[in-house]
């Protein structure tokens, strides 16, 4: 009976599955058409990651450059502050020395008090 009914209507049938077939088609293409999409907005968002990883490693390194650069000029600033302050010192002992050694050629070194000759050499040491 079921075969009679198929043998009747084959063309009834056959346009049944053919369009079945033809869904089934529809569906699996927009199914990879799917797949593609979200392929292709994984790709941009892994552009996108590695570009904005990159902007921010190349601005990490020229604040890192100018940061090793501040702390160069500062060694040399602190070098340079050094030396003057050990050229200052070593002025002061030689000046030290010498008035010292002129206190110590003037007379009466054993004497209390200042006399006119140590004043003269006291104001010329200022």
């Amino acid at each position: 009976m079921l075969a009679a009914f198929a043998l009747r209507n084959w063309r009834v049938i056959a346009g049944v599955v053919a369009v079945l077939v033809l869904l089934a088609l529809a569906g699996l293409g927009f199914w990879q058409g799917m797949a593609a999409i979200d392929a292709m907005e994984l790709r941009a968002a892994a552009t996108a990651r590695a570009e904005r990883d990159a902007l921010w490693r190349a601005e990490i390194a020229t604040s890192n450059a100018l940061v090793e650069k501040a702390r160069a000029d500062q060694a040399l600033a602190a070098m340079a502050a050094d030396a003057k302050l050990r050229d200052a010192a070593a002025d002061f002992e030689t000046k030290l020395k010498d008035l010292e050694g002129r206190n110590a050629e003037l007379p009466h070194g054993d004497r209390v008090g200042i006399g006119r000759d140590r004043v003269r050499l006291l104001n010329g040491a200022r």
